[in-house]
């Protein structure tokens, strides 16, 4: 059986969503360059602000049918490619932490909204988003059946395995993992736990930036293999599984 070709965009985005969606254009574009069938984007790609975040998380937050996941749609179908990407949703009260799964001919196939909110290590994401109320639905893609978890979301053995048994045959998870003591020996661990516990292959796509995020994308074979890793930088990651 041949393999798929699929991309990991590790950048970090911030509060200009024009600009945000410009870097995405070049790494779908990147993408489609080097064969890619998917790319695969970390949360928060449309937007990030570094401070009063409650604030301006609801001004940015915009519906599934807005500018950025038009925008999305219409870079599926120029290149035709899958794209996954993390947003802030509008609803009547915090938005959701979601992300996107658009298909190479520009509609969307699925939605998740963070449900394992990032309350830990003195932070409160429960403040500035609101909780979503079902895990996400695998759905078929060119890499397999696709299960997607959000970050904090990694640290529950049980919400990966709920994604296999729902029948994901690929483990994605869009992150936006802080810095700090262990964090990179944390996130690479716990992607490659998932793999092994699972027997699925799964794929970490992180933030980066110097004062925030750690970077560290890496995709993990079903038996705990490393396929591809970046270090702290900003680029592409693509690999066949």
């Amino acid at each position: 059986m041949a393999g798929v070709t699929v991309s990991l965009a590790q950048f970090g985005a911030c509060e200009d969503k024009l600009d945000n969606l410009r870097r995405i254009q070049d790494y779908a574009q990147e993408a489609k360059e080097f064969g890619a069938s998917m790319l695969f984007l970390p949360e928060y790609s449309m937007f990030y602000a570094k401070m009063n975040r409650r604030s301006r998380n609801v001004q940015a937050a915009e519906t599934l049918d807005g500018p950025f996941v038009s925008a999305l749609s219409q870079m599926a179908r120029q290149y035709g490619l899958w794209i996954t990407a993390g947003m802030y949703e509008r609803t009547d009260r915090l938005p959701y932490n979601t992300v996107v799964v658009m298909a190479a001919d520009g509609t969307l196939r699925g939605v998740h909204r963070k449900q394992r909110l990032y309350d830990a290590f003195g932070y409160r994401e429960s403040d500035e988003c609101r909780a979503g109320e079902r895990p996400f639905q695998p759905v078929d893609t060119p890499v397999g059946r696709l299960g997607l978890i959000t970050c904090y979301e990694l640290r529950f053995p049980a919400l990966a395995a709920a994604q296999k048994q729902a029948g994901a045959e690929v483990l994605l998870v869009p992150a936006g993992w802080t810095d700090g003591a262990n964090k990179v020996l944390h996130w690479r661990t716990l992607l490659c736990a998932r793999a092994i516990e699972n027997s699925i292959p799964v794929l970490g796509v992180d933030q980066y930036s110097q004062a925030c995020f750690i970077g560290h994308s890496a995709a993990f074979a079903a038996d705990g293999q490393i396929l591809g890793a970046l270090e702290k930088e900003e680029g592409l990651l693509t690999i066949t599984i």
